[in-house]
This record gives C-alpha cells, sequence and structure tokens, in this order.
C-alpha cells in the first residue's frame, strides 16, 4: 500500500502542475493580447482593433469608418475575468475627442475574450467600439 502511495502521489502531482502551468501560459497570453488591443485602441484609434476579432466576425463585421478620432484614456474598470477555461470578459471605458470639432466623448467597452485551442491564441467575440 505505501509503495502504492509513493507512486502516485508524485504523479497526480505532476499531472497537477501540467494543467497549472498550462493555465499560467493561458493567462499569459490573455494579458499580453489585452496589452496589444489597448495600444490599438489608444494609438490607432480603434482601426487595428479589427485584427483582434475572430475569424468568423471579422468576416462578418465590416470595420467602422473612423473620423478624425484621438483615443485619450483607456481604463479598465473590470476584468479581465475568467469565465471558465477558454473565455474571459473586461470592461473598459474608453474617452476620446473628435479633433475636428473638439468634443469628448466617453464609452464603456464590453470586451468578450475567447481562446483558440488549435490556434492558441485569444480573440475578441465582441464588437469593436465604435467612436460616434
Amino acid at each position: 500500500m505505501l509503495r502504492v502511495l509513493l507512486i502516485l502521489l508524485p504523479m497526480s502531482v505532476l499531472l497537477a502542475a501540467c494543467q497549472t502551468l498550462g493555465e499560467h501560459q493561458r493567462a499569459e497570453s490573455l494579458e499580453d493580447i489585452l496589452r496589444r488591443y489597448e495600444a490599438a485602441i489608444r494609438w490607432s484609434s480603434g482601426r487595428q482593433a479589427h485584427n483582434f476579432l475572430s475569424p468568423e466576425l471579422a468576416k462578418s463585421e465590416i470595420p467602422p469608418v473612423q473620423r478624425d478620432v484621438r483615443v485619450t484614456h483607456y481604463e479598465v474598470v473590470q476584468g479581465p475575468t475568467m469565465l471558465g477555461d477558454i473565455r474571459a470578459v473586461q470592461t473598459v471605458v474608453i474617452q476620446y475627442v473628435f479633433q475636428d470639432s473638439q468634443v469628448v466623448r466617453e464609452i464603456s467597452d464590453q470586451q468578450d475574450w475567447r481562446y483558440d485551442e488549435e490556434a492558441e491564441v485569444w480573440h475578441l467575440h465582441s464588437q469593436v467600439p465604435a467612436f460616434k
């Protein structure tokens, strides 16, 4: 009995460590994609955000026509929150200004991210914010 326990205990620890390592890598991958998405929103005023959409949504969603918009503030107000192993949500507030009229606006962006296990990448499964 003791011999069986001595064999099973290390094996169960190794199995748990492998799963934890996979979850850790997925979480790091999510943090990286969220930083890159924020940069796309902030520095391209959302024009490059379309590249983060899932392949299905990218085919159906037409990138919004952007006026002369400048993002002035991007703040994460909730999240990222994991909903299971392959889904995460995050809420951000984006402030922006139309440069031609100098009108400051603010929108709340509810982001739904899903992990593609085959491609090992996170995709946005919600709409790209429209700066109106």
